[in-house]
């Protein structure tokens, strides 16, 4: 059989800093990033690695993927964010993400046309497993209501093998507690595709670290934050799903019914009473706006992570970087990249971030930088306000006992540059997963321990989040939408009363 007969789930993670722009106004097509085809232009987003499949595995066009994690930092106006108020771009951004990913196969296929319906072909449906939201930050996950088109057998679509979803968030903006900077996550744990097989879990983080190029000693901490404080505990459990298609797929109409079937009740139920941290888990997926920009100034390091001789990679000037970065030619991306913050932590003994996950070569891939674009310019158009870098990543870790990171296999990675509305790039990747984990697989290592005040932190922030966001609104809205002149104009009624008031001024 072939080995593409026994293909593992295929997760595609996708990550945008959104530079605040969904704001309950129109949502801009999200097709060219959601759903890549195999067109390669340097205007496109640069090649895909590995090559796409030839001979006997060739099947056609790239099949839909079983998984989809869409993250997004900055999503809507910062006030609105922190008081809550963002549930109507969440749902204008959600029905556009579900009516993007539905048309995937008219999208890949050359013709624009669907396979027949007995071979599997016809629009998606994807059940949303997870939405969690904090301050700017927002993560939707997706599960694949149909089984691999060209899987054989009685084989369980992604949404059926989805047995539990739990989410978290964090804050570590202002005072380590604001929602201004943190992160939010899904635990997703499924059936094994193995009958008898113990159940595997996947873990989604999007994550917004501290900005400015000389914190990175701050982006370290923001992240051991984050290992502490974003725990998934029973009483995040989400409700089972209810399906579109709870049959099987081609051929198998009425075999197996979904997992939640029978479970119809929708008040959720935990599958344990542990609290969890992001790395108890098999497959772990961070992406979003890391902030890790290039260092100048400092010796580089190996991107692959291989040992080098001291003055291997002298210190390079902030010039240029912006000429390497402006020239959009991948060889000379290649000589700052040495120069990554996140490459020189986590070559750092022991390593101060990213424990454990697998760092994409961003020179071996063609990767363009993702920021700082001039926002609502040309396409190509840098920002000189800031130093160009890849501060929006895809990260990812297996525990696989035989394999390690080695078991993810990575089938695409590409950065998007038609899209111009903020300074940074959306960027999406397709990983496909073991199709079964190694029987001695443990989770991943914990690099720290839970903080003992985790829940504490985590309301307090989430009051102060409200107390600034619904004051920064009601400024805003006394100001006519622009915060200086609502500072003005309160600062004249505080003349008016001092006068009025007593009858005179007090000095």
């Amino acid at each position: 059989m072939s080995s593409r007969l026994v293909r593992g789930l295929r997760v595609q993670v996708a990550s945008y800093n959104a530079g605040e722009q969904y704001d309950g106004s129109k949502v801009p097509d999200l097709t060219e990033w959601l759903v890549p085809t195999l067109t390669e232009s340097r205007r496109s987003g640069y090649v895909t690695r590995p090559a796409p499949p030839s001979g006997p595995d060739a099947m056609g066009p790239r099949e839909a993927p079983d998984i989809y994690a869409v993250a997004f930092q900055e999503f809507a106006p910062l006030s609105s964010a922190l008081a809550g108020q963002i549930q109507v771009p969440l749902a204008k951004v959600d029905t556009e993400i579900r009516r993007t990913v539905r048309l995937h196969q008219s999208v890949v296929r050359d013709d624009h046309m669907y396979d027949p319906l007995e071979m599997g072909g016809g629009p998606e449906n994807y059940a949303k497993i997870a939405e969690v939201s904090h301050g700017g930050l927002v993560l939707f996950v997706y599960a694949r209501e149909r089984a691999p088109q060209h899987a054989r057998g009685i084989v369980l679509s992604a949404a059926q093998r989805v047995k539990e979803v739990r989410t978290s968030y964090v804050g570590t903006g202002i005072g380590m507690i604001m929602g201004n900077k943190g992160a939010v996550g899904a635990r997703v744990t499924l059936a094994s595709a193995v009958t008898g097989a113990r159940d595997e879990v996947i873990t989604f983080v999007c994550a917004h670290l501290a900005a400015h190029d000389h914190k990175v000693a701050r982006r370290n901490a923001d992240w051991r934050n984050i290992v502490e404080r974003l725990v998934f505990d029973p009483a995040s459990t989400q409700p089972p799903l209810v399906l579109q298609e709870p049959t099987m797929g081609p051929g198998q109409l009425g075999a197996v019914q979904s997992v939640a079937a029978g479970r119809q009740t929708l008040t959720p139920s935990p599958l344990d009473q542990h609290e969890y941290s992001l790395y108890d888990t098999h497959h772990l997926f961070v992406l979003g706006d890391l902030n890790y920009r290039v260092a100048t100034g400092v010796e580089g390091v190996s991107p692959q992570g291989v040992p080098v001789r001291p003055g291997s990679f002298p210190p390079i000037t902030r010039e240029t970087v912006r000429a390497a970065a402006r020239s959009f030619q991948p060889s000379q991306w290649a000589e700052i990249l040495p120069y990554d913050q996140l490459s020189i932590e986590r070559a750092a003994v022991p390593a101060r971030t990213m424990h454990s996950l697998f760092i994409p070569d961003m020179a071996h891939l063609k990767i363009p930088p993702t920021y700082k674009y001039k926002a609502g310019g040309e396409m190509e158009q840098m920002s000189k306000k800031r130093l160009p870098g890849w501060p929006d990543r895809l990260l990812w870790a297996s525990s696989d006992a035989m394999q390690g990171n080695e078991a993810l296999r990575c089938e695409l990675y590409r950065s998007l540059m038609r899209y111009t509305a903020s300074d940074h790039k959306p960027i999406t990747a397709i990983v496909e997963l073991p199709y079964q984990l190694d029987p001695l697989t443990e989770f991943l290592p914990v690099p720290y321990d839970l903080h003992p005040y985790w829940r504490s932190m985590r309301t307090l922030g989430r009051c102060v989040d409200r107390l600034v966001g619904y004051l920064w609104m009601l400024l805003l809205t006394f100001g006519h939408g622009h915060l200086a002149l609502a500072l003005l104009e309160i600062g004249l009624l505080v003349l008016v009363a001092m006068y009025w008031l007593p009858g005179h001024w007090p000095w």
